[in-house]
């Protein structure tokens, strides 16, 4: 339903795709002598530079760490650097970055060619994905980063700053959160075993590897071992349902009131937390009509101009505690 809906949105637009291959054309090259930006915008040389670079980076480490075909990283290279135009050019256009609706056409076109092997199909997909989000969110950068007197020269170079320092702070939290670093692959527990749990239920994680399955199922032949009967009619079903209600969400421009993608996310977070979803959700909408008359008033501007904020503070909180929560038992309380 998700993957439907997300496809569905996601070429409903396409003059998206028409302004993506117009700048792979070169179609709003600027003249060097003439142009303003040069002076506060990143060389383009970076990127002729650049691209080559990282890119053979990338699929050597795929290579080497998760057994890619070198063909197949390479062949990956030129699709991700299309689709991220095109989620670059969806996010300039509509605010919207299709980052996870676009990594499953890598998903699928390489778990088509290589579908005994899953790590290929994941690892061209994550590289779609990371792509694509990044540089289309650093476009959402430029507005606030204007605001705040950087330039997009500065902007760039601070997300590359970030990138090292997330790494640096990020991997070892991650091995002491989850109790990686005595992870042993021949004990017979999966990684995904020892990760996933009511606290980090992962649900976009456990969509991929569904997605990879799937794929590995039908490309590789074995698709009896994994798509039983019952699971074709819900799978067709789903798809069906997901294309109908985001036909009818775009037709409505917005105003129909069943979204496909969140009854999806429903199905795969835990219950509590899709109870809790609703409840905030109830919440918010009830104050939006208690003080729909009122718009003027403090109890408007609380709940309902800054429910936003109020959310994802909600949400931010709620991670945070609960990653502070399990340092405190592996620091002090030792497990």
């Amino acid at each position: 339903m998700m993957l439907v809906a997300a496809m569905a949105s996601l070429f409903s637009r396409p003059e998206v795709f028409a302004e993506a291959f117009k700048l792979l054309r070169g179609g709003t090259r600027r003249e060097r002598g003439k142009d303003i930006l040069l002076g506060i915008e990143l060389p383009l040389w970076v990127s002729f530079a650049g691209v080559p670079v990282l890119g053979a980076v990338s699929v050597w480490m795929t290579h080497e760490w998760f057994g890619v075909d070198w063909l197949l990283g390479a062949l990956a290279i030129p699709l991700i650097i299309v689709l991220a135009l095109v989620a670059a050019s969806s996010t300039a256009m509509t605010s919207i970055t299709p980052g996870g609706s676009l990594s499953k056409i890598p998903q699928f076109i390489f778990g088509a060619v290589d579908p005994r092997h899953a790590p290929t199909n994941l690892m061209t997909a994550v590289m779609c994905t990371e792509v694509a989000s990044n540089s289309s969110n650093l476009l959402m950068d430029i507005k606030p980063g204007y605001m705040l007197g950087a330039k997009p020269r500065q902007q760039a170079i601070g997300h590359v700053i970030g990138i090292f320092a997330g790494a640096l702070a990020a991997t070892p939290l991650f091995f002491v959160l989850f109790g990686l670093w005595n992870y042993d692959p021949a004990g017979g527990v999966s990684i995904e075993d020892t990760m996933v749990s009511a606290q980090f239920s992962f649900p976009a994680a456990l969509q991929w590897k569904g997605v990879s399955d799937l794929v590995t199922s039908v490309f590789g032949g074995g698709a009896g071992s994994l798509l039983t009967t019952s699971i074709l009619w819900s799978m067709g079903l789903a798809g069906v349902a997901g294309l109908v209600l985001e036909i009818l969400r775009i037709r409505s421009r917005g105003r129909f009131p069943l979204s496909p993608l969140a009854i999806g996310l429903g199905v795969l977070v835990p219950p509590e937390s899709t109870f809790m979803i609703f409840l905030g959700a109830l919440f918010f909408w009830f104050m939006s009509r208690r003080y729909e008359q009122q718009r003027d008033t403090t109890g408007w501007t609380l709940w309902v101009d800054t429910q936003e904020p109020i959310c994802a503070g909600l949400i931010a909180g709620a991670a945070l505690i609960g990653i502070g929560d399990v340092l405190i038992r592996v620091f002090v309380f030792g497990g």
